[in-house]
């Protein structure tokens, strides 16, 4: 055999082993990232979920709603409100939306920075709402109502079928 032929032979063997070498590399890379080997991924994850669902502190009775109808439904805004109301809401305006005002299919609630979790906790009631902060100075939420929006349980109804 030729010096040519063997180097040939030498450099495959070579190309094919370090293949072989990443092949399995990548393999075992894949398997770590799989079996959750690598690192706390899943801790920042869960953190993130727990940070998000938190139990509000804030009671109901402590934040204070302006409803708004967006709709164009006819009496929509009053209902919510004595809904609301009967969730332990404090109700401030009930009236229709000024013209021209954009609102999402289903709701939107406005807040100031500083009542995130106020707002948060009025989607509860809402869950398809859109929250949307905005530069208020006020601990009062606005509850703009859309023309997809689906009309809130009062409390009363809530305990009536629970007990019933």
């Amino acid at each position: 055999m030729s010096t040519a032929a063997r180097r040939r032979r030498r450099r495959t063997a070579l190309v094919l082993t370090a293949l072989i070498g990443i092949v399995a590399a990548v393999g075992l890379y894949a398997t770590a990232y799989y079996m959750g080997w690598l690192g706390d991924s899943d801790t920042t994850t869960a953190d993130e979920t727990a940070i998000t669902t938190a139990a509000p502190t804030l009671a109901p009775e402590e934040i204070t709603v302006n409803v708004y109808n967006a709709s164009g439904a006819p009496g929509i805004a009053g209902r919510t409100s004595q809904a609301l109301s009967s969730h332990g809401f404090k109700i401030d305006a009930v009236d229709d939306a000024p013209p021209g005002t954009e609102v999402p299919a289903v709701a939107e609630i406005r807040h100031g920075a500083a009542n995130l979790e106020a707002a948060q906790l009025l989607q509860t009631l809402v869950p398809d709402a859109t929250l949307v902060a905005d530069t208020r100075q006020i601990d009062v939420l606005d509850l703009y109502i859309g023309t997809d929006f689906v009309e809130v349980t009062s409390a009363d109804n809530d305990s009536a079928t629970a007990t019933g």
